[in-house]
This record gives structure tokens, sequence and C-alpha cells, in this order.
């Protein structure tokens, strides 16, 4: 059986992103008042990420069923501006590590 066959396995990712809500906002809300001391990867992960991904999963979940409401989730998660910031960032330091080695090989 495949992971996303597994009936178990969505059944726990439903309680966990269902019963975390709460308290992870509680928390972000409470970091946020902190935002300015977070780097630009911390935000991302933090708001634009997990914050992002459980907040619209629970939105997707009133209507979709687990699979469907993860899959919308991530793709908001993946359209927020700090997460694009963030692979943006990721895909040029990529790019500048392959010309790096490239020149350091001729």
């Amino acid at each position: 059986m495949k992971w996303n066959e597994n009936e178990e396995l969505w059944s726990a990712l439903d309680d966990l992103m269902m019963n975390c809500k709460d308290d992870l906002n509680k928390f972000l809300g409470i970091l946020h008042q902190h935002q300015n001391e977070l780097d630009m990867l911390g935000q991302a992960i933090m708001f634009g990420g997990i914050g992002k991904l459980v907040l619209m999963y629970n939105q997707f979940r009133t209507e979709y069923e687990p699979e469907i409401a993860l899959a919308l989730a991530f793709k908001e998660m993946h359209s927020d501006r700090r997460v694009q910031t963030l692979i943006g960032h990721s895909v040029n330091m990529a790019i500048d590590a392959r010309v790096e080695n490239m020149k350091e090989g001729n």
C-alpha cells in the first residue's frame, strides 16, 4: 500500500491539523510580535509555511476530504509571497553554487 492510500495516515493527519490550529494560532500570534527579529527563512517557514498550511487546511477541510484539503492547502502555502521569496532565494543560491563549481572546473 502506498502512503497516500493509508487511511490511518489521513486520519492522523486530519487529527493533527484540526487539533493544532488553536495552539498554533496562539503561538504565531505571540511570535508575530517579534517578527522583525526573524530572518527571511524564519518568517517564511513559520508564517508562510506552517501557519498558512494549517490555516488553509482547516478552511478547506470544511468542504473537502483530507487528501484534497491538504493538496489545496499546499497550493496556497506555495503561493505565499514569503515562501515564494524563500524559494527564489534558494534557487539563486543553487545556481550561484553551480556556476562557482563550473568556474573551478575550468
